[in-house]
């Protein structure tokens, strides 16, 4: 393993702990304390690169203020060129980030766009009951007001998911914090649940890894070898590369789980990325909230026996960086000028 991979690991696992921590913690503590964690390793591992994502959040809050009731094609729009100059700095002659801070990017573009989305949904659900002249209650998945400057930092640099993902909305991140009863949802068995497979996708990693090494498709004695080895040697790398996301994703997920972050009830329906499909009341009680069943749907990211075992390739992009699908088929299907279809 690279140390580039050791420092994702170190990441991951102290994140299980840490999530504990913050599971019974108040709102402010969970907000405030969640994001110096989050920004205490982005500076740690970004070191100066972490004023790309300072300048990204700002900018994508200025256009929030600026234009509410559009700020999603504008917030798509800034977000995406400024990937693409953060893409492009070597070629510039500017300093090469780190390969965090290409990852803190790549998540906090996710996560901005979608603030975006929620914030224009409310401006236009506002209009409609200021048309229509009388006051809807609450609608599912709908912010109660735009967030502020800080409590859109907060939100950045959360340190759930924030190298791995996995992604998550503003409102699952705002359920989170407002959580009745935390002490009541479960977590150790749902993380021991979640996390078994996960030593022996290492072990495979490691094993398939040292047998067959990505490296020796570079030296000129690979390209000696017949035509049929070097397309079977594309097997066991990628297999590797499958365990090595499945080992990621895993504890990523079980960082989420530690934490209590983006529990619901089961008969709330929860999707991943996107949260609850149904309405559901919160608990009054904690004995309430103790006789609830929860699932972890929202934040759910990889199934690895879909991913290698399912039979067409659509299925297989379901499976995998499952909220990073959410996000694209909500975000840029959907709102797309384009039929979704031409898109994928």
């Amino acid at each position: 393993m690279s140390p580039e991979e050791w420092t994702y690991l170190v990441v991951l696992l102290i994140s299980i702990p840490i999530g504990f921590l913050f599971k019974k913690a108040g709102p402010g503590l969970k907000r405030w304390g969640a994001a110096a964690v989050g920004l205490g390793l982005t500076l740690f591992t970004c070191g100066p690169h972490t004023l790309h994502s300072l300048v990204t959040i700002l900018g994508t809050w200025a256009l929030i203020q600026a234009q509410p009731c559009s700020c999603h094609a504008l917030a798509l729009a800034w977000t995406f060129s400024y990937l693409l100059f953060f893409r492009a700095l070597s070629l510039l002659g500017l300093p090469t980030p780190t390969p965090f801070t290409n990852a803190v990017q790549l998540l906090l573009t996710l996560k901005l766009v979608s603030l975006a989305s929620e914030v224009q949904d409310l401006h236009l659900a506002q209009r409609k009951e200021m048309a229509s002249g009388f006051s809807k209650g609450p609608s599912l998945g709908l912010l109660p007001d735009v967030p502020s400057l800080m409590e859109t930092l907060s939100y950045s640099y959360c340190y759930v998911g924030i190298m791995t993902g996995p992604f998550f909305r503003y409102r699952t991140y705002l359920d989170w914090l407002e959580q009745p009863f935390p002490g009541s949802v479960p977590s150790l068995r749902p993380l021991l649940r979640r996390a078994w497979p996960a030593p022996l996708f290492g072990l495979l990693f490691l094993l398939s890894s040292h047998l067959f090494p990505l490296e020796a498709v570079r030296e000129d004695a690979f390209y000696a070898r017949p035509l049929p080895a070097r397309l079977f040697y594309m097997v066991p790398v990628f297999f590797a590369f499958r365990m090595r996301f499945y080992v990621a994703w895993i504890a990523a997920e079980c960082g989420c789980i530690a934490a209590g972050f983006g529990a619901y009830p089961v008969a709330a329906k929860a999707r991943a990325g996107g949260g609850p499909t149904l309405q559901c009341p919160p608990p009054s009680s904690p004995e309430k909230a103790a006789s609830l069943e929860y699932d972890y749907e929202t934040i759910r990211n990889i199934d690895c026996y879909g991913t290698d075992f399912c039979v067409r390739v659509r299925d297989g992009m379901r499976y995998w960086n499952m909220t990073v699908q959410w996000w694209l088929a909500q975000y840029i299907y959907k709102s797309a000028p384009a039929r979704s279809y031409v898109l994928r």
